[in-house]
């Protein structure tokens, strides 16, 4: 059950607030108990991956595979609190996003922000920087997704560019071809010429041929 919004947060970051992080009543391994929901704009496993990598300065994160749960122990989170604090951690991925929750724990007792206001606003900020990482990963992986789209365009664009350069290479071996054709045609022309010359002539032969055939015996 929803309980409240984590007060004081909206007053901290009025201008970069992107996470809502809400407190909430939840169901984990250890009952049920109060802790901070965040939503998230990554899926599931980079959600759990960059918080391993943002809780490391505090220690390992364990992982609970019975309870599917993620287990900070007693770190020492000084921006919280100055005593250690065990987070208890779980993601669920719904679609485009996850929601992480994470219960804090100070010994024996599960900080609420009835019993500790102030330290649970604290845990909200820390899980503020968290969400901002986890926003700047969803941000990467866009322009890693616009780099490659970019890279497709390049290329297509290159082949776009190849085509016009083979294009122009076929003009020119066209006009090569139509020049040599023209060229062919002239010569063509004047050959018709000379051999309709030699055809003349050969007539002429064979007209006085003729003549020497009808000659015979009228002399």
């Amino acid at each position: 059950m929803l309980k409240q919004i984590i007060f004081g947060l909206t007053l901290i970051f009025p201008m970069f607030i992107s996470a809502q992080i809400v407190e909430k009543t939840t169901e984990m391994s250890d009952g049920e108990h109060s802790g901070l929901e965040v939503e998230l704009p990554v899926d599931k496993k980079s959600a759990e991956k960059i918080w391993k990598n943002y809780a490391k300065t505090y220690g390992k994160v364990d992982w609970d595979r019975k309870n599917k749960e993620h287990i900070l122990f007693n770190a020492k989170v000084s921006s919280i609190s100055s005593d250690p604090i065990t987070i208890v951690t779980r993601f669920n991925q719904y679609n485009d996003i996850t929601k992480g929750f994470f219960w804090f724990k100070s010994g024996d007792n599960y900080i609420t922000s009835t019993n500790d206001g102030d330290v649970l606003r604290s845990a909200g900020e820390f899980l503020q920087e968290y969400a901002y990482e986890a926003e700047r990963h969803s941000i990467r992986e866009q322009i890693k997704g616009e780099d490659k789209d970019l890279s497709k365009l390049d290329k297509e664009l290159n082949k776009l560019v190849k085509k016009n350069e083979n294009l122009h290479k076929d003009i020119e071996k066209a006009k090569e071809t139509i020049a040599k054709k023209e060229k062919e045609i002239e010569q063509n022309l004047k050959d018709q010429e000379a051999k309709k010359a030699d055809i003349e002539k050969q007539k002429e032969t064979i007209q006085q041929t003729t003549l020497k055939l009808t000659s015979v015996g009228k002399s």
